[in-house]
């Protein structure tokens, strides 16, 4: 069997979700790699500041003359000998007045100092016979801090890069296999809806070679079952456009909708299913507003209205109604039976295959496959919408379902 080719809109939307995917990769690496680095700078901001710390309180703690000091530390000693300085110490230090001030308070004193040299770190303590002040030059730790940053940073866009990049291809090949399935699901719906042309094709002449000839029965009899005849070829014309409609969906060329009055849409489903549920002894009425605009695809629509007016006959005791209410922005047609209705909340409803019965529950034999009301669901979110289940508002037996659809916007004149 030959692989079935996605189309150009299909591999647009595959490019775009491997884009997007790709991009998202990218975006939370990117902050993954914001926190390690955020985190890394404040280890190592916080390291080096604990150690100057240190370096301060040993050279105030250790120094009795002014050359006996740490590389990278100066120190300025004042004691009965006089002021003493390491030598290199920058221009505007010592600090003399924090000298004084921590001979008077006999604390010490952690201070930055800005001198015309730059801003140096100091610690001014007071020893035994002496006022000692030790100055560090920070200018080397926010130069490692400066250069780790860059490193983070080179190294992060780097990373996120090739995030970006490796997520994109993963992800096209991840989702690759997606639309492959469903190019293979259109290619089954056209060669399905293809095929069955024919048959229809053919059961719509013979329908209307029939009315020719009912015509020329007698008149008491051509009535009636002209009337039949005209409900097969109203039956047989809906059904070709159903599949006209599954044609169209499968086709990779899109059709807009347009603004379409739903109300005779349902009226038409409700007309033509009304011989089926007389049979079964349900009545079937239709009731709500005559005109109700919607933004839709007809055939679309009724597909899924003949669904859930289908699974409302199947399901109902005596009654079905089937009520169309135009809103602001939407237009809903709710279908309410008066059957067992359903348990818990009813969300696998409108999932494929979830039939809650099997065939010796069926009316006739008739066997569910559970797509019906996912067709319905399927449908409704084509067109910007939904379908929903619930209990029926009056608190009685069976269920009420509602499909929601946008309103179609008034014509400005």
């Amino acid at each position: 069997m030959s692989r079935a080719r996605a189309t150009a809109a299909e591999r647009a939307l595959l490019r775009r979700t491997s884009r997007r995917l790709g991009l998202q990769t990218g975006a939370l690496v990117l902050v993954c790699l914001l926190v390690v680095a955020v985190t890394a700078v404040l280890v190592v901001a916080r390291g080096y500041a604990e150690e100057d710390e240190r370096r301060l309180e040993s050279a105030v703690a250790t120094a009795e003359h002014a050359e006996n000091v740490d590389p990278g530390v100066w120190v300025a000693i004042e004691s009965a000998r006089g002021l003493e300085t390491t030598p290199g110490l920058p221009d505007g230090l010592p600090n003399l007045d924090l000298m004084a001030e921590a001979a008077r308070t006999g604390q010490e004193l952690r201070r930055q100092v800005s001198v015309p040299a730059g801003t140096y770190e100091t610690l001014t303590g007071v020893r035994p016979g002496r006022v000692v002040q030790a100055v560090l030059d920070p200018s080397e730790r926010r130069e490692g801090l400066a250069l780790l940053v860059v490193a983070l940073t080179v190294a992060g866009a780097m990373g996120v890069l090739l995030a970006t990049v490796g997520g994109w291809w993963f992800a096209r090949r991840a989702v690759r296999p997606t639309a492959e399935a469903l190019a293979m699901q259109r290619r089954f719906v056209a060669d399905a809806g293809h095929e069955l042309r024919t048959p229809l094709t053919l059961l719509s002449t013979r329908a209307q070679l029939l009315r020719r000839r009912v015509t020329q029965a007698p008149g008491d009899q051509a009535g009636a079952i002209g009337r039949d005849v005209d409900g097969l070829l109203a039956d047989t014309a809906a059904l070709t456009e159903i599949l006209d409609d599954l044609l169209v969906a499968a086709d990779p060329r899109s059709v807009d909708p347009v603004a379409m009055d739903l109300a005779a849409v349902v009226r038409e489903v409700v007309e033509s299913a009304r011989p089926a549920a007389e049979e079964r002894g349900v009545r079937l009425r239709s009731e709500g507003e005559t005109t109700v605009s919607a933004m839709a695809t007809p055939a679309a629509v009724r597909r899924a209205v003949t669904a859930l007016v289908d699974n409302a006959v199947d399901h109902a005791d005596g009654e079905v109604r089937v009520t169309v209410h135009p809103g602001r922005v939407d237009a809903r047609v709710v279908v309410e039976d008066d059957g067992p209705g359903f348990a818990g909340d009813g969300a696998d409803l409108f999932e494929r295959f979830a039939s809650r019965r099997g065939p010796e529950e069926a009316p006739a034999g008739r066997r569910h496959y559970g797509l019906g009301l996912a067709l319905v669901a399927e449908i409704a979110a084509q067109h910007g919408g939904d379908v929903t289940a619930a209990g029926r508002e009056d608190g009685g037996h069976g269920a009420r379902l509602t499909l929601t659809l946008p309103g179609a916007a008034p014509r400005r004149r």
